[in-house]
């Protein structure tokens, strides 16, 4: 689906870097309250959270359920999409093997041809890492990242107590004294929301955000999100300490492409995670069997 594609994954790469944001957030504690934790502590040990969940995320499989409904103007259902999929990770990179669309069952031949592309596509992904060095981030992820913390503030922090764990609290905003150039940075600069974060571990549970105004890529040519468009995200503690995403949903105003200014909104899933080993290697050339 063209609008999930080019749309979801930049509010996601918004919303996840405010893990690492967060922890340059300067928010006086309160007299009673113990102080928040140092900035600049926070900010290597969010860092050193990232190597290590990207390293975690690769043992990890999920059956993941994709959901999404287009609208008209009145908020009448105007079509709905759905797909299931089997995720996996390999380098940091989320691989999707598509086992139903619609509520149908691919067929025989579909089948094939998504596992030859899944195939494919994993065994890129670990000549890649190949080439990295142990725990090595690379520069287009650290640069995504460093862009969005810069481009945004957190604020009005404060501590809660939440099912007996500490739980950091913070208001997300544009940074005004900074001024964007590339799409993530104005993609920052346009989003505002609430993120909560699990003290002890350094991970985002919850965050919430949400367009102030209208966002252009290509300036409207490939795509515009509109002001009021939603994004809501929740990771949750497997049951050996791994943080994984289960949910991200959202609505709103947008047009991609070909799309012209359909509301929709989307609802992403993910369950029945269990730990999983892959390895992709190919000897010599690929030979097509007909």
């Amino acid at each position: 689906m063209s609008l999930r594609r080019i749309f979801l994954p930049s509010l996601m790469a918004a919303s996840a870097s405010m893990a690492l944001a967060h922890a340059v957030a300067q928010t006086p504690p309160s007299p009673n309250a113990a102080p928040l934790p140092n900035g600049d502590q926070r900010l290597q040990r969010a860092i050193a959270n990232q190597a290590k969940l990207a390293a975690e995320q690769e043992r990890y499989e999920c059956r993941v359920s994709d959901k999404i409904t287009e609208l008209d103007s009145k908020g009448k259902v105007k079509r709905t999409s759905t797909e299931l999929k089997e995720q996996f990770y390999v380098n940091g990179a989320a691989v999707e093997r598509t086992l139903a669309k619609d509520g149908k069952n691919l067929t025989p031949d579909q089948t094939k041809k998504e596992d030859e592309r899944v195939m494919k596509e994993t065994l890129k992904n670990s000549e890649t890492k190949a080439k990295k060095k142990p725990d090595q981030e690379s520069p287009d992820q650290r640069s995504k990242v460093q862009q969005m913390m810069v481009a945004m503030i957190l604020a009005n922090g404060h501590r809660e107590s939440v099912d007996g764990r500490s739980v950091l609290l913070y208001d997300i905003a544009p940074n005004p004294n900074f001024h964007a150039r590339s799409t993530n940075e104005r993609l920052a600069q346009v989003m505002q929301g609430k993120i909560s974060i699990d003290e002890t571990t350094g991970e985002p549970i919850d965050i919430e955000m949400r367009t102030t105004q209208d966002f252009k890529i290509a300036g409207g040519v490939l795509a515009t999100i509109h002001k009021g468009l939603r994004i809501h995200i929740h990771d949750h503690p497997q049951p050996d300490g791994v943080w994984l995403t289960d949910l991200v949903e959202g609505s709103g105003d947008a047009r991609a492409a070909l799309f012209l200014h359909p509301w929709f909104r989307f609802k992403e899933t993910a369950g029945d995670c269990h730990l999983y080993t892959t390895t992709a290697n190919q000897v010599g050339q690929a030979k097509l069997v007909k």
